[in-house]
């Protein structure tokens, strides 16, 4: 006894190759201006920090904790929003020790 084979349609044959990086002439023209501004922008900042990130880290931590002490000593004031600015320091400590840690330019 024998097993029968089925063939599929479209199994073996060569499919035509599509070009899935087609791009119109107005597109390219503007979101390639724009990146390379933003990319090279950020690429300038990246190095600025990179190059001192251990003064800046340290005066933005020391930036941090005066902004939270502030914070408890103006805690029971209405009208003062130390607690927030605190937390707005701390999101920007935040935001800027991961782009200098994780981000790394692509030009490496």
């Amino acid at each position: 006894m024998s097993a029968k084979v089925y063939k599929f349609p479209g199994v073996g044959k060569n499919r035509p190759l599509m070009n899935k990086n087609r791009t119109y002439e107005s597109d390219k023209k503007y979101t390639k201006l724009n990146t390379s501004y933003i990319q090279n922008l950020l690429y300038v900042i990246w190095i600025v920090l990179a190059t001192c990130w251990f003064f800046v880290k340290w005066l933005i931590a020391l930036d941090v904790l005066y902004q939270f002490l502030r914070a408890i000593y103006y805690s029971g004031t209405p009208g003062m929003f130390a607690g927030w600015y605190a937390l707005f320091h701390f999101g920007v400590f935040i935001a800027i020790t991961y782009f200098v840690e994780f981000y790394g330019p692509r030009k490496f």
